[in-house]
């Protein structure tokens, strides 16, 4: 009979482990975004993983008071952090405007909670802002009697997203924010020293004015707690968007000619902050001279659609707009769109009909561009471009959504 020596894992557990550490990536990758309304495509995460996240504490007042870029930046900074510790691993993540919530295996949770609060000392520093952090076990969501599942949706040949169902998700995101039990999950700096690299993080784009008007930010969740029912409103939705404001190309929030370079320090600054948080007043001045510089470079390269080592300048901003996440599922389907007033009133009415039959929630917030955050590893292909409203977006839908949903409970 075999028997183990001290500290040294047997073979049957390591494999366990390492079959836990890749269960994500393991997942097939579906390739319509429709493949959300079919919960047979979600998988449930492994028990032993956590949901790392976090939020801009009194974010409301923020965006009340025009920092809501700043807002926006730290959670897209938290995206970078985690994804820098992450490695070349693959983990389920979501940005929601003011924060951010992470699936991890245990193999990462410490570098992960490090990695979120060397973001909170940032945020702190940079923008004045308070950053909630949390790690909430898998193990507790379930105890709760909500799941997490998660699926892989492609969304360009270089960015595969992950979509969320199950309600876990926003559970721990309460748990995170509740009095009765942000203790008992909240991230100690004085246990978990902060680390981490921000290196990705660019802010390097002007807004993106509306090539039809309107840049609509969105977010509908079923009211039915039968999945079969919440899946038929969803289908509905996805095909009620598609009738109003066209194809998905039609309807994008960016477009190519409304790509235009950002040179004011107030835009670069937002980079600045993340980037160069630690390095006094004349590094951070002489960062933005450098960004100005790459900005200038990056023009000149794309315009004449110029040739590097590594990259074709001239098909960045096709791949720019492919690799954009204008449209998510966390429990709540969430899209940005580029339409017209007729287009919007039409959508509307439809979602109210179904609000007062109590079959959806619903929030919406307009304007006239859209604001993009960008996270670059290369230029050649990985990089992501997280897409909202401009003035709030989809935290301003929110609010809505959330005095809407307080009228039907």
């Amino acid at each position: 009979m075999s028997q183990n020596l001290p500290g040294v894992e047997s073979a049957a557990n390591l494999d366990d482990r390492a079959q836990s550490t890749n269960f994500y990536a393991g997942l097939p990758v579906l390739g319509e975004f429709s493949a959300v309304t079919d919960t047979g495509n979600f998988a449930p995460l492994p028990a032993d993983w956590h949901v790392a996240t976090c939020d801009v504490r009194n974010s409301t007042q923020a965006v009340e008071a025009g920092d809501y870029k700043h807002v926006n930046t730290v959670g897209a900074a938290a995206v970078t952090a985690v994804l820098n510790a992450a490695g070349e691993l693959e983990i389920p993540f979501v940005f929601e405007g003011d924060g951010s919530a992470f699936c991890v295996p245990p193999a990462l949770l410490e570098d992960a909670k490090a990695a979120l609060l060397k973001t909170q000392e940032m945020a702190q520093k940079s923008f004045g802002l308070e950053l909630r952090v949390a790690a909430v076990p898998v193990a507790k969501v379930r105890e709760a009697g909500v799941d997490i599942r998660v699926a892989r949706i492609r969304v360009s040949e270089n960015y595969v997203q992950a979509v969320f169902a199950g309600g876990g998700m926003a559970w721990a995101d309460r748990a995170m924010k509740s009095p009765a039990t942000a203790a008992l999950y909240a991230v100690d700096a004085s246990r978990t020293p902060p680390r981490g690299s921000l290196e990705g993080l660019e802010c390097r784009w002007q807004d993106i004015p509306s090539r039809h008007g309107e840049t609509v930010s969105l977010m509908v969740r079923a009211a039915s707690s039968d999945p079969a029912a919440a899946a038929a409103v969803y289908r509905g939705l996805i095909a009620k968007v598609q009738d109003t404001y066209g194809a998905d190309d039609v309807c994008h929030p960016i477009t190519i000619p409304g790509l235009a370079p950002a040179l004011g320090a107030r835009r670069l600054g937002n980079e600045v902050g993340v980037r160069a948080a630690d390095r006094g007043a004349f590094g951070k001045w002489r960062y933005l001279m450098g960004v100005r510089w790459l900005v200038v470079l990056g023009w000149f390269l794309m315009k004449f659609g110029l040739r590097t080592r590594f990259t074709d300048w001239s098909k960045y901003k096709q791949t720019l707009v492919r690799n954009t996440d204008v449209r998510k599922f966390n429990d709540i389907y969430r899209q940005i769109l580029a339409g017209t007033e007729a287009q919007r009133e039409a959508l509307t009415g439809w979602l109210e009909v179904r609000y007062r039959k109590r079959e959806l929630v619903y929030g919406m917030h307009v304007t006239d561009r859209a604001h993009m955050t960008c996270l670059v590893f290369n230029y050649s292909g990985r990089h992501l471009h997280f897409i909202d409203g401009a003035d709030g977006g989809l935290f301003l839908a929110a609010r809505e959504f959330k005095e809407r949903a307080a009228k039907i409970s």
